[in-house]
């Protein structure tokens, strides 16, 4: 269409009819055109462009055209010359044969002659086709300057073509709104100064980078810029003299906050979206942009969420973008499920937070639990820094806090309606009537069966702290201490052992004994304990490689930093986790009363990772056993696992199977340290210490899609930062109330207690939602 077009104004221009003027009788020949399509350095010319065509012996111009101008030529141009046949030559006429140039924006894009008269002649122009060799484009920058240290503005060369000789370009750095210097650390210099430098393209190549040092600073400024100048290229032509560079001050630019995100999951056939709002602190004259993906947490892509990624644009002045991601109908009930929303790669702004949460709540789905408070160090109380362990009283009126950083025992008063705590009491050495106990480095706290008695273990103390329990009031009363390798009271006889590091106790449920795990002793410390003062004599102390000359168990094996222990239901049996020994470790306990071996314990065996097809155990760190005593639990740090052993009458244990961590069937799980089962044996609780896990098993009572009574299926797995489930980070210990409708768990890393109710199964969960 457009050659048909062309060519009807070139017959039109060559049809140009011959004048004659009565005075001077001369003809006028019909105009000579040049056309075709015209291009800068292989870019097309853009509208606007003029074109000129330059008569070499005079210099005269004879003809302009504007590209653009004439639609119906679109991007070419046309050229009309207008010719002279007679003498004398007319000014602004041109002859067959004259030498002539074509100019397009002021560059020479042609040489040629003039065509004879009423002809029409194709001319492609470029000036590279003058052999100026290649055009050669510099990109501008933008950068923050940086906070300290230097960075570096890339400022990117490239070449619209290839060349055989080496192309090379001369630059230099000038001063504009910023300043050049050459140390950055005068203060003033915003990027160090270039000068008589050389870029050289080597043949065959088409790109290349300049680099020019910025130095940071935690000064407030204007957005500032500095100049690549162009001082001359060999073999090659600029495209632009001049490139710049804009330094952002990103001591004051605004921050990336994003909220987490609940969505109702759509029913069949229907649509939803979880919708993020990325928004800055404050806006900006400059654009904000960042890259964002979605990162599954429990929740399944292309199953419960549709994953997206990408880059997001917040326009200088605005503070707000949406971000949509689409969530899925997924079938049968589920559980809360979980993905992040995360950002990187900022410009202009600074990221707050890295993530955003999105929560998919299926309203069919029957939860195990939900948040009733959140107890925060600095925050509800102070005293709470590095929390590790809580015991509640057998009344259900107080808990027992230790804290790791703080050396203090921690009394909180219990609502015993809304399981929710007041803290009461803290106890240290500060404490007058306290000042010579011993409470370095606390890891465990436990009170007796007849609630007389709290017993903290002090880890760097290698020891063990007595305490007398006001029952009414629960306010605790130092008695003693029991230190590793000697007796605090005069009248002992005999030394202790097992108490270096000691970092776990257990009393018995008969009230006559404490046990204490020492993980730098490798052992197990065996006392007597007073039931009127709670006061511990020393038995004995199993140690691991040791073997026992008063009884008949032989060495003991793999007892490697023990970190937990737990007494069989009738009392025969004490099982020991050992977090190095990847093993549990198996002691008959005397239970005749009135024996002096009363409460001693006997070595059997160990169950140890890798042997005997023994799996689930490596980094054992804490186990449990059912009320009926028919299976034990033991959390597996190093295996992200929890592992179910069969326990017959005579205390021997049968791996079961091993629940490992495996997304989506078991989210949590993520180096479980903590473990508890509710006292009604419905439900068994892991704390998952390195993904900020709780997760909450149903413990099968009968038979159910394949599985045995006493197996373990997941009901729900609530995750830091989840929903209403904050503070949560770092939970090292969870506890169930004695009445079965509260648990307790314990966040270190978040300096935090977090209290959960237990809900009933035959209720479902709106998470605080109203039907649509």
């Amino acid at each position: 269409m457009k050659s048909t077009i062309l060519k009807a104004i070139l017959t039109t221009a060559l049809a140009t009819p011959l004048l004659v003027t009565p005075a001077d009788a001369r003809i006028d020949a019909p105009d000579h055109v040049i056309y075709g399509n015209a291009s800068l350095y292989g870019n097309p010319a853009a509208p606007g462009n003029l074109i000129e065509l330059h008569l070499i012996a005079t210099g005269e111009v004879l003809v302009r055209y504007e590209l653009g101008r004439d639609q119906r030529l679109g991007d070419q141009y046309a050229l009309r010359i207008p010719m002279d046949a007679v003498d004398p030559r007319v000014e602004g006429r041109a002859r067959p044969g004259d030498p002539i140039q074509i100019y397009i924006a002021g560059e020479l894009a042609a040489e040629t002659t003039v065509g004879d008269e009423g002809t029409a002649v194709r001319l492609d122009i470029d000036p590279q086709n003058l052999g100026t060799g290649p055009s050669l484009s510099i990109s501008d920058q933008t950068l923050f300057e940086g906070n300290a240290g230097t960075k570096t503005a890339v400022f990117d060369v490239t070449l619209n073509t290839t060349d055989g000789n080496d192309v090379v370009l001369f630059w230099q750095t000038l001063d504009d709104t910023a300043t050049g210097g050459v140390d950055c650390a005068d203060g003033v210099t915003d990027y160090l100064s270039e000068s008589n430098r050389q870029l050289v393209i080597s043949p065959g190549q088409t790109e290349a980078q300049i680099g020019v040092v910025v130095c940071g600073d935690t000064r407030i400024e204007d957005t500032e810029r500095f100049i690549l100048d162009v001082v001359g290229v060999q073999n090659g032509v600029p495209t632009r003299p001049q490139a710049f560079a804009t330094l952002i001050d990103d001591d004051d630019v605004p921050t990336l906050q994003i909220a987490d995100v609940t969505v109702i999951e759509p029913a069949a056939g229907q649509t939803a979206a979880a919708v993020f709002r990325p928004r800055l602190s404050k806006n900006s004259d400059f654009e904000a942009r960042v890259d964002y993906q979605t990162v599954p947490l429990n929740a399944v892509p292309g199953v419960d969420y549709t994953p997206v990624s990408g880059s997001i644009t917040i326009p200088a002045g605005d503070l707000e973008a949406v971000i949509q991601v689409p969530v899925l109908n997924a079938p049968n009930a589920l559980p809360p499920r979980s993905f992040f929303l995360t950002f990187d790669n900022p410009f202009n702004l600074l990221i707050d937070d890295d993530r955003g949460l999105g929560l998919i709540i299926d309203r069919a789905f029957r939860p195990a639990v939900q948040v009733e408070q959140s107890v925060v160090n600095q925050q509800d109380v102070t005293g709470l820094a590095d929390p590790t362990a809580l015991a509640l009283s057998p009344d259900g009126q107080h808990a027992y806090v230790v804290s790791e950083a703080l050396d203090t025992v921690l009394l909180f008063v219990r609502n015993e309606f809304s399981g929710q705590l007041t803290l009461g009491t803290q106890y240290s050495t500060s404490t007058p009537g306290f000042e010579e106990v011993l409470l370095g480095g606390p890891l465990d706290v436990r009170v007796s069966p007849d609630g007389e008695s709290v017993y903290v273990a002090s880890r760097t103390d290698n020891a063990v702290a007595v305490f007398a329990r006001d029952a009414g009031s629960g306010a605790l009363s130092f008695v003693e201490n029991q230190v590793d390798g000697q007796m605090s009271t005069p009248s002992a006889s005999q030394a202790n052992a097992g108490l270096a590091g000691v970092r776990r106790l257990l009393v018995s449920a008969d009230g006559h004994h404490v046990y204490a795990a020492g993980a730098d002793a490798n052992g197990i410390a065996v006392f007597a304990r007073d039931g009127v003062t709670g006061g511990l004599s020393f038995l004995e102390a199993e140690v691991s490689g040791v073997d026992d000359p008063d009884d008949a168990g032989g060495v003991v094996e793999a007892m490697s930093r023990p970190s937990g222990i737990v007494e069989s239901p009738d009392g025969e049996q004490v099982y020991v986790a050992s977090r190095f020994g990847d093993a549990v470790q198996v002691f008959e306990r005397d239970t005749a009363l009135g024996s002096p071996d009363h409460g001693r314990l006997n070595y059997v065996t160990a169950l140890r990772d890798g042997l005997a097809g023994i799996t689930g155990l490596d980094g054992a760190f804490d186990l449990v056993i059912s009320p009926d005593g028919d299976q034990l639990y033991v959390t597996a740090e190093n295996d992200n696992a929890v592992t179910v052993f069969d326990r017959d009458a005579a205390g021997a244990l049968t791996l079961r199977r091993v629940i490992a961590k495996q997304v989506p069937e078991v989210p949590g799980l993520g180096g479980p340290q903590g473990l508890a089962m509710s006292p009604d044996g419905l439900e068994v609780f892991v704390t998952g210490f390195a993904d900020d896990s709780l997760t909450i098993f149903r413990r099968l009572t009968e038979e159910e899609d394949g599985l045995q009574p006493g197996d373990l299926v997941v009901r729900q797995t609530l995750f830091d930062d989840q929903g209403s489930v904050l503070h949560m980070a770092g939970p090292t210990d969870v506890d169930a109330s004695a009445d079965n409708e509260f648990l307790y768990v314990v966040a270190n890393e978040d300096n935090a207690l977090l209290v959960l109710s237990r809900i009933s199964l035959d209720i479902v969960f709106f998470d605080g939602m109203e039907d649509p």
